[in-house]
């Protein structure tokens, strides 16, 4: 195994041979730069549906010329990276071969989405991959800061304690009456990006306890998984059940270790919720049925139906290249939820819609190859907290997978989601075999 997989503190220099004081100053360089991208990770990009557009960030609609304000930001951060890269005979930026390949091969499938949209009349091409764009290039902004297992683990722990603070202020608003509501029950929040980083919180505090020294800090890991499972289940939304309860099964798959805790950790928080709804609480779970609009917790589910089949009505037509993007096509069956659409509530079905056969194949075989890898290095890495990262890691992503494949957009399209998914691609990566991106041949690996 390489010596600076994972989180293991063995062939790691930093912690060893360098002055306290100057880790002690890469750890604050490090706060300084990856709180506020956590903090993005959380901030509502869109409104949905039960908001005023205008009481959105700034840097959401301000705009600097073509950009907005959040994307002028993410792209100077990473050009500043891209320079201190390039200059650097040391840091390196991995991504594994299994990856490399279908990866590149959406990115062409992009390049001709975008061409084919241009040609049929196609405007604002930039729109549908923005946000993928700018996670790939953020993806190498947290590499640079978890080069090393030491500085990996600081910055879980730092994501864990930011989140940890987060839930607990909504917990607060929530208690002082404030909130959204949505079918006339009141919730803490609706933003989705937002509850999908609580539902990683989850598995991720659930996973983490697993090798926790000491009851205090197994307790405190168990007390932010139970926080963030009842957040998301007291917040209705039926998407991010669905993700919570995925990830959950796989990681009871997954970590044989605890696993009655786990379970009766997201027992106790389902029984807490429904016992607070009460009837409100079943009658939203059996809106989980798509086949059944009939009650008011479910009388979205036709239009959801309805929207998917508009889009496979259009893939039909266009089987092999798509619409291309920057295109709309027409709905015939929402006309009293939208004319028109640009976006499918089912991933894998947008990105056969836009990108075309090519696309989606790149598109399946890219998270395949993740998943395989991340399984195949929890499998190698041993009782250990890159271990359970590596767990929280992969239910989550599969988990977030899984769920698109329903009556979900493809994650890629916020900002908030790309964000979170390149942090947890870096962490997980650190210390694998670099794929031909170093910039100096002397600074290939030994």
């Amino acid at each position: 195994m390489h010596p600076a997989v994972g989180f293991r503190l063995s062939g790691c220099a930093e912690s060893t041979t360098q002055p306290d004081a100057r880790v002690l100053a890469r750890r604050l360089c490090q706060a300084m730069v990856l709180l506020p991208l956590f903090s993005l990770m959380l901030l509502p990009e869109y409104v949905q549906g039960l908001g005023n557009p205008e009481a959105k960030s700034i840097l959401y609609r301000g705009t600097l010329g073509p950009l907005r304000m959040v994307d002028a930001l993410l792209l100077g951060i990473i050009a500043a990276h891209a320079i201190v890269w390039l200059s650097s005979r040391k840091t390196r930026l991995h991504l594994p071969r299994p990856m490399a390949v279908p990866g590149f091969g959406f990115l062409a499938a992009i390049a001709m989405a975008m061409i084919y949209g241009w040609l049929h009349g196609g405007t604002n091409l930039f729109f549908d991959w923005r946000a993928l764009a700018l996670g790939i290039g953020m993806y190498g902004v947290f590499a640079m800061w978890v080069q090393t297992p030491p500085a990996a683990r600081s910055a879980v722990y730092l994501f864990a304690g930011y989140m940890a603070l987060r839930i607990g202020l909504i917990y607060a608003s929530f208690l002082r009456g404030e909130g959204d509501v949505i079918l006339g029950v009141r919730i803490p929040m609706f933003d989705g990006p937002t509850l999908s980083a609580i539902v990683f919180t989850a598995v991720l505090a659930s996973s983490m306890g697993d090798c926790a020294r000491g009851r205090w800090r197994q307790l405190l890991w168990m007390s932010l998984s139970a926080a963030a499972y009842l957040l998301v289940l007291l917040c209705f939304r039926r998407t991010f059940w669905a993700e919570l309860g995925v990830a959950t099964g796989l990681l009871l798959l997954l970590r044989r270790n605890h696993r009655r805790r786990k379970l009766l950790l997201a027992m106790m928080a389902v029984a807490a919720v429904a016992l607070t709804l009460g009837p409100a609480f079943y009658q939203r779970m059996q809106s989980l049925d798509f086949t059944n609009g009939e009650s008011e917790f479910s009388q979205g589910n036709p239009d959801h139906v309805g929207d998917v089949l508009d889009a496979w009505d259009q893939v039909r037509q266009h089987p092999f290249l798509g619409i291309g993007l920057g295109r709309s096509y027409p709905t015939l069956r929402i006309q009293e939820w939208k004319e028109e659409s640009v976006m499918v509530h089912n991933a894998p079905l947008h990105v056969w819609l836009k990108y075309g056969l090519i696309g989606l194949a790149c598109y399946v075989w890219f998270h395949f190859a993740i998943f395989g890898w991340l399984f195949r290095r929890h499998r190698a890495a041993g009782l250990s907290e890159e271990q359970v990262w590596l767990a929280a890691a992969l239910v989550y992503l599969a988990a977030q997978f899984a769920v698109s494949l329903g009556f979900t957009p493809w994650p890629y399209s916020s900002v908030q989601s790309t964000l979170l998914i390149a942090f947890v691609l870096a962490v997980s990566i650190t210390g694998a075999t670099p794929c031909n991106f170093q910039q100096f041949p002397s600074s290939l690996p030994r």
